[in-house]
């Protein structure tokens, strides 16, 4: 059965692709208005082997390790998926995310794991919003340790407080989810079968919480947080060692800086594969340590396209494998 990852209309994806664009063509106009894009080239041109080299290394620890959590995060009455399709789907996923616009490889990747292993979509989808959900939470703690190593620019220093009650939430919102859980679908289950009605929807949130049915469980929760640590890890020593590798200062606060920037802005992405979004997250982290536009430039392409290698090289042999035995 050849049918649409996606369950929006042809038109809402045309409409979709259409903003992405229009938001990848300003950011580019921009971005060749008001920096030197010939001194961030010559940067590039005198980038480090040996140092990308490391970087490369630490970015396929972190895809490793991400899909050795997600893994993990499915619920205990599920049989683990296989590393490979869960490590394919993931670069198949991330592939598309960088494709298109509004996180649709993330609905893919649901898909891919629920349809090929014949379990809810629904439940898999919610393993991702647990992954996020705990990103998200590792992210603001991060994020905060981080700020008073350097000068913020007003608006950002203005939001600190802010920034801090968002973490606090997210924190709350994850050990909250964890505690009530099963409270919570009992209560679903009642309330399904009192209204049959609604039954549908009650059914797929239900599936939904059963993603985060996992982390209330030692024998996963452990294995999940260590996973959790080896992907920051492995992130944030990819991001140090291309600082190094263009000559930037590496420093261990930079590069969590510029981690968390980067991530949390294209966390929400419009623009396909984050095309000038990515860049001018990467120059607004850099400055903050007083790095000019154009190295911050150099510094942005450079990772971009060291953060597409491993999507390209294995999400589209695992998603033309998967279609030729459809």
């Amino acid at each position: 059965m050849r049918q649409s990852f996606f369950s929006v209309s042809a038109s809402r994806r045309g409409a979709g692709l259409a903003i992405g664009l229009a938001v990848t063509l300003f950011s580019l106009y921009m971005l060749a208005r008001t920096v030197d894009w010939r001194s961030a080239l010559q940067y590039i041109r005198q980038v480090q082997g040996d140092w990308l080299l490391a970087a490369m290394l630490a970015l396929f620890v972190n895809n490793f390790a991400k899909a050795s959590r997600w893994r993990q995060l499915f619920p205990v009455t599920q049989a683990l998926p296989p590393r490979w399709d869960a490590f394919g789907s993931l670069m198949a996923g991330q592939l598309l995310n960088f494709t298109l616009p509004f996180r649709s490889g993330d609905i893919s990747r649901a898909y891919f794991m629920g349809r090929y292993r014949g379990v809810s979509s629904a439940s898999t989808a919610g393993t991702i919003g647990a992954e996020k959900v705990l990103d998200l939470v590792i992210m603001g703690g991060l994020f905060t340790l981080v700020l008073p190593y350097f000068i913020l620019p007003a608006w950002l220093a203005a939001n600190e407080r802010s920034i801090w009650f968002v973490s606090l939430v997210a924190l709350t919102i994850w050990l909250g989810t964890i505690i009530a859980l099963p409270r919570s679908q009992r209560l679903l289950e009642h309330i399904g079968h009192r209204w049959p009605a609604i039954s549908w929807p009650v059914g797929v949130v239900i599936r939904l919480l059963d993603g985060f049915s996992a982390l209330r469980h030692r024998h996963r929760l452990v294995p999940v947080l260590l996973w959790t640590a080896m992907v920051w890890a492995g992130s944030i020593s990819a991001t140090y060692a291309l600082l190094a590798a263009l000559s930037l200062p590496a420093s261990l606060p930079l590069a969590i800086l510029a981690n968390v920037i980067v991530q949390g802005g294209l966390s929400v992405p419009v623009a396909p594969a984050g095309i000038g979004i990515f860049e001018w997250l990467a120059i607004l982290a850099l400055s903050m340590a007083g790095v000019p536009s154009d190295q911050g430039l150099a510094y942005g392409l450079v990772m971009h396209a060291a953060v597409l290698f491993f999507p390209v090289i294995i999400g589209i042999p695992w998603l033309l494998t998967r279609f030729r035995t459809d």
